[in-house]
């Protein structure tokens, strides 16, 4: 391509993938990269202190979808990732009193070991019953879209639900499960049943599909992680972009159309260094709500669609302890909490079980998350008591006993879009209303995807469009 300035708003891994993509397609291109604070990669911030490593937000990453390993074989960084540990590579769910395992072969919603969920004392001999009949309910005509809640409760029941599912995708989507887009969110499972009929009998081809893979002697462990923790993508990133023009403390305060593509005024951490960037293509890889604001101006609608996407808030309680504290050996990746429990914490999350290097030799580093839509007042609680939520939950899960030697909350405000009913609509029209600004392109985890593939993937496809206009 010929050359190109393009400014890319949001230096978190969206814009920074962004500017990634658009280095590579376009080597001669002047790539600015504008960020409001003073560190890069947004909510991937990793800590390192008192030998823990310790993880904001994301610990790892799924290798399906493919773009975050893909991008890692890019930047010649495979051998730098860590797979997780297998020695008992799954979730626990809890109950009143105790944690059972989730049943194997169980992934959300796709079942595909029947004797595993047939066999788990999480559940009653009628909801086993009720699960099984699954295969006998007919398949939804999808006039319109479907509610977690109402997909999972049609084709399982309330038990199956309220017991597994819920909290299985609570754990990663922090969401209103009666609200909660399936089409938005979950679309696999959508096309599952329209293809199967059901999802026990889609559960049935998926196993057959891994027998051959297994057979074939290839590995396909699912997630991945850095050796020295997720900021080492970020990192590895920017350090493949010495021409691009990093700022950070620029604050965008407005973005215009001009003759020459688009004028983008910044203001700096002492609200006086104004900065007017002139630019052919513009990418706001910036929250939902920020890329409206900054829309107004340009198109009303747009950003009245924009700020219709809302975004919920969480907690992170991080806890060192000695696993001498642990009433029991615990050697889980992490523990989910049904919303009917009505419990504070969301899940618990075990880093130091799932990758090597995350805490000192008998130590353990936990992760406890609380808020999410269903309790967002929990946020605004100080750490003292949060910290306390999360001491009483490992209590009645794992016996913990006495006090952490380490602790940290971290708040993320807003940062977790949520996909209701509808969304996928939603952005059709807000991408269609996009195409009406050449040069301009807006990406993120509030539109296609949540997680760190999907996040690369916007980046990159932002920068698909922008080149093919």
């Amino acid at each position: 391509m010929k050359s190109q300035t393009i400014t890319i708003v949001g230096g978190g891994i969206t814009g920074l993938s962004a500017a990634f993509f658009a280095q590579r397609a376009m080597p001669d291109a002047q790539i600015t990269v504008l960020e409001s604070s003073e560190l890069w990669g947004g909510v991937l911030q990793t800590e390192s202190t008192e030998g823990y490593l310790i993880e904001h937000s994301a610990d790892m990453f799924t290798t399906d979808p493919e773009s975050a390993i893909q991008i890692c074989e890019h930047l010649g960084k495979t051998d730098e990732l860590l797979q997780t540990i297998p020695i008992d590579d799954r979730a626990y769910v809890a109950t009143e009193d105790t944690i059972h395992p989730v049943p194997r072969g169980l992934s959300l919603m796709l079942p595909s070991d029947l004797e595993s969920i047939l066999a788990t004392p999480l559940l009653s001999e009628a909801a086993k019953d009720r699960f099984q009949a699954e295969e006998q309910i007919a398949p939804n005509d999808w006039i319109q879209d479907e509610s977690l809640l109402s997909f999972a409760t049609r084709r399982f029941g309330r038990e199956v639900y309220e017991t597994l599912i819920q909290p299985l995708v609570g754990g990663i989507y922090t969401a209103d499960p009666e609200k909660l887009s399936m089409q938005a969110t979950m679309a696999r499972f959508v096309a599952m049943e329209k293809q199967h009929g059901s999802l026990i009998q889609a559960g049935r081809v998926a196993r057959g599909k891994a027998i051959q893979r297994e057979a074939s002697g290839a590995r396909y462990g699912m997630f991945r992680a850095p050796k020295q923790g997720i900021s080492e993508l970020i990192r590895w990133i920017m350090e493949s972009l010495p021409k691009v023009d990093f700022q950070i403390n620029s604050s965008v305060e407005s973005v215009a159309k001009v003759d020459a593509g688009w004028q983008v005024t910044t203001v700096g951490s002492d609200s006086k260094a104004v900065q007017k960037l002139e630019t052919e293509g513009l990418v706001l890889a910036t929250s939902a709500k920020i890329s409206g604001r900054l829309l107004q101006s340009v198109d009303g609608e747009l950003a009245k669609d924009l700020a219709k996407i809302e975004a919920a808030s969480s907690a992170v309680v991080i806890l060192g302890i000695d696993r001498e504290q642990l009433g029991q050996e615990f050697s889980g990746y992490g523990i989910i909490v049904p919303s009917i429990l009505n419990r504070d914490v969301i899940a618990t999350s075990f880093g130091s079980n799932k990758f090597a290097g995350r805490a000192p030799d008998g130590k353990v580093l936990i992760r406890c998350f609380i808020g999410g839509a269903l309790r967002r007042e929990l946020v605004d609680l100080d750490d003292k008591k949060l910290v306390e939520m999360a001491i009483e939950e490992l209590r009645l899960t794992v016996g913990f006993q006495g006090k952490p030697e380490l602790t940290r909350v971290i708040r993320w405000r807003n940062c977790m879009p949520q996909y209701h009913l509808g969304h996928r609509d939603l952005v059709d029209g807000i991408e269609a209303l996009t195409t009406n600004h050449q040069g301009l392109e807006l990406a993120g985890n509030s539109y296609r995807g949540v997680g760190i593939p999907a996040c690369i993937e916007s980046g990159a496809k932002a920068v698909e469009r922008l080149i093919a206009e």
